[in-house]
């Protein structure tokens, strides 16, 4: 075989700037054609992969484009001048970013279906007959009622973690920290408290995808909080506690006193968190109640 003109991915990775794992990727999912193969772990590239390549990145760069995208914009796009591919990615990413809100709103109205009726319960339709779409539609951005159920999971996931971010970003002290946390998983929990519900509720049965979600879900929840407990026991804030089951312990009390003011409305929050505060400085160790609080003796 005639090599000039040829390269292997070495080769190839060097001048397009891309690893060679992403290669293999978009080889494997068509984004590239595959390459001349003279034996089994022998294959060569030309400049027609290079090209190609970096019309990837480029359309990469211009915005968040899913991989279906990516492959049809590459297909329509060969041979067109560079302004006419830039027009192109510039209406990808504008069409992209409308199919994500589109995807959100379904996930939003699903929150709210989900919290009322249940998993189990929730059809299809009943999702697209509150936002007016078709099944057809909601098939475009989910694969089915599963798909959507992890996508909301994510959603308010995501959605502790952005707001108790945001409410700590200027908070240096960790105690303070802790509590505002503390403040915005029970606000959070407050509304959402049934998605996670039904999540662990889905842990009885044989699928496993359930109990990897709960996983990685409280995985999220807790990594903040463990950092915290770990940056105070190196300033001799806390004493030398286990932070993974320190973050786990302070996320489960939340999740009890939330469900204690639903039960009730004896108590609110203000009252729970000065409780939390105190059970966890002092526990039940006599004499160790603030003053106002102890007991008078007879």
């Amino acid at each position: 075989m005639d090599r000039k003109g040829y390269m292997r991915i070495n080769e190839l990775e060097k001048r397009a700037g891309v690893p060679k794992t992403t290669i293999h990727f978009y080889v494997r999912h068509g984004l590239l054609h595959p390459p001349l193969k003279t034996a089994r772990t022998m294959a060569y590239y030309d400049e027609s992969h290079l090209k190609k390549l970096q019309s990837i990145q480029k359309i990469k760069v211009e915005g968040r484009v899913p991989l279906w995208f990516l492959k049809e914009s590459l297909e329509k796009k060969d041979g067109q001048s560079r302004a006419s591919l830039a027009s192109s990615v510039r209406e990808i990413a504008a069409t992209t970013k409308a199919k994500d809100r589109k995807r959100q709103e379904i996930a939003n109205a699903a929150i709210r279906i989900f919290s009322e009726k249940g998993y189990q319960k929730v059809k299809i339709r009943d999702i697209t007959a509150s936002l007016g779409i078709s099944t057809g539609t909601f098939y475009i951005y989910f694969k089915d009622k599963r798909a959507l159920f992890v996508d909301v999971v994510d959603t308010v996931i995501r959605t502790i973690l952005g707001d108790a971010t945001e409410a700590i970003k200027q908070e240096e002290d960790i105690i303070t920290r802790m509590i505002i946390r503390g403040r915005v998983f029970y606000d959070n929990y407050s509304k959402y408290n049934e998605i996670l519900n039904q999540l662990r509720a889905e842990m009885v049965g044989e699928d496993q995808w359930p109990h990897e979600k709960i996983k990685k879900a409280y995985h999220a929840l807790t990594q903040p909080v463990i950092r915290d407990i770990q940056k105070g026991i190196e300033a001799g804030i806390f004493r030398e506690v286990d932070p993974d089951l320190t973050a786990y312990t302070l996320t489960g009390i939340i999740e009890i006193m939330c469900l204690r003011t639903m039960i009730s409305e004896k108590y609110n929050y203000e009252q729970i968190e000065r409780f939390i505060l105190d059970f966890i400085t002092n526990g039940l160790t006599p004499g160790k109640l603030p003053p106002d609080e102890n007991p008078k003796k007879s």
